[in-house]
């Protein structure tokens, strides 16, 4: 399953909120949007404000430079435009402002529907909104975030970013700043701060995923980036940025610490599958950070995307014991018989298995897999491909043994008897028959190890006579004995 998405810039910002005084006696709702769009091949943007009896519109276009005490306009491109309206209780004021080319700007002011004199009426109350207004739109916000770095570089601008009103406008002020030729030693503080101001996933996300490339651009940065992650809870956006950094750049062990900390946190199963399977895609990914990250797959319920993860870090050569203990245990919480048998196979045929593990490994088998099929198949593997100890070899042909189905009980004993076995082991698999209750079944098992059992000495002859006793058919009980004499 694929996972590709982009978060796009922001066109749409809406925020509501409400107050009722402790007397309840006066009530103040408040509304705020913000929308961005193109017209006419020209970007117009539009803020409103509205709480009870007050009415806040501004609509602006073009470029528009305010002046150092962000009390008037400086300058407008030639397609500029400004239009302000406040209404309050029916009572409405309008300034509009544009570009009549050349540098040149009209500027009028009106009081309901009258014309009024710019200077001193719209020019006061201009000075009197403009200072607010940029602090909670993105009125200027170019020119303001230029002014500001070129007299107090990115702590400028992110002092400034802190008094700024909405998420909207904050992650705007960002991107400007991003834009700048920041010092890579300021970078890293410029992250983080970016994070503890902006409170949306959505604006976080964006911010983040749009400059992943100068966001870690040093390890402290990358540090912080990957610190700030943790500040978005959507596992959604979430998801996005940090597939986004795995995808360009390779984290460090501590870095992905962080990262699997933040994907910890990961409520949705898909999710937080695409993300470790990002980190898995890592080149050098060192073992402590693959055993970490298989413990943190266990948070994941779903039994496929699980082992979906689980098979991809077996896909990793050269597991330790430490991690492939961890993925046992994170197997052991996996419901599906099929997917949990798909992964002790891969698992069987992908290297060595650590001798301890190896008994883990079989237990689990022996006592999480309900299906005599998948039982049989999972024990198969283990015995086909790996190099068992004698307490493993014990175990599992005791497992295989004990299976309901005298079929597939059979197909693990016989597998077990292909191999070149001791005397003990030999005991061990003529012992593992005793469930058996078929006496073709047995027979066919112990005439497979027959050869050896001639080759072995009396005291594994007599353990095999002992168990050709079970068998009740006088055809099948010959064939057993004639096949040691």
């Amino acid at each position: 399953m694929k996972f590709s998405v982009v978060i796009t810039a922001a066109i749409v910002a809406i925020s509501t909120c409400a107050t009722i005084q402790a007397t309840g006696q006066e009530v103040r709702a408040e509304s705020s949007s913000s929308t961005s769009e193109r017209h006419n091949g020209r970007s117009v943007n539009r803020w409103r404000n509205t709480s009870v009896g007050t009415d806040f519109n501004v609509e602006t276009r073009g470029t528009i430079e305010l002046t150092d005490d962000d009390k008037d306009i400086k300058s407008l491109s030639n397609d500029g435009y400004l239009e302000i309206t406040k209404t309050v209780f029916g009572a409405r004021r309008q300034i509009v402002i544009e570009s009549l080319g050349g540098g040149k700007i009209k500027r009028e002011y009106y009081e309901g529907r009258t014309k009024m004199e710019w200077d001193p009426n719209g020019k006061n109350w201009l000075g009197e909104i403009l200072p607010e207004l940029v602090r909670s739109t993105t009125l200027g916000a170019e020119g303001r975030v230029n002014r500001i770095f070129q007299k107090g570089g990115a702590k400028g601008v992110l002092d400034e970013i802190d008094e700024l009103h909405g998420d909207y406008a904050k992650a705007h002020y960002a991107k400007l700043l991003l834009e700048k030729n920041i010092p890579s030693a300021d970078m890293a503080s410029v992250v983080s701060r970016i994070a503890d101001d902006i409170h949306s996933d959505y604006y976080l996300a964006t911010v983040y995923q749009n400059h992943v490339e100068k966001m870690l651009v040093t390890p402290a940065s990358a540090d912080a980036f990957y610190q700030g992650t943790q500040r978005i809870n959507s596992d959604y956006y979430k998801t996005v940025v940090l597939k986004e950094a795995l995808k360009k750049f390779s984290a460090s062990p501590s870095q992905i610490k962080t990262i699997l900390q933040a994907a910890a946190s990961i409520k949705s199963d898909y999710y937080l599958s695409v993300v470790l399977s990002a980190l898995l895609e890592e080149d050098n990914l060192k073992d402590e950070s693959l055993t970490d990250l298989i413990a943190v797959s266990a948070n994941i319920p779903s039994a496929y995307y699980r082992t979906q993860v689980l098979s991809k870090a077996l896909e990793k050569k050269g597991l330790s014991a430490r991690a492939q203990k961890e993925l046992v245990a994170s197997l052991s919480g996996v419901s599906s018989d099929y997917y949990k048998t798909g992964v002790v196979t891969k698992m069987a045929e992908g290297g060595t298995i650590d001798k301890g593990v190896q008994t883990e490994l079989i237990t689990l088998v022996s006592n999480s897999v309900g299906s005599d099929y998948y039982s049989a198949i999972a024990l198969k593997s283990l015995l086909e491909h790996q190099q068992l100890s004698d307490a493993s070899f014990k175990q599992v042909v005791i497992a295989g043994g004990k299976l309901n189905s005298a079929n597939y009980a059979s197909e693990v004993l016989k597998r077990a008897g292909e191999g070149d076995l001791n005397k003990e082991q030999l005991i061990e698999l003529i012992k593992a028959t005793s469930s058996i209750n078929s006496d073709h079944y047995l027979t066919e098992v112990l005439t497979s190890i027959a050869s050896q059992v001639k080759n072995s000495d009396q005291q594994v002859k007599d353990a095999y006579r002992q168990a050709a006793k079970r068998i009740n058919n006088d055809t099948y009980y010959g064939r057993v004995l004639k096949a040691i004499d």
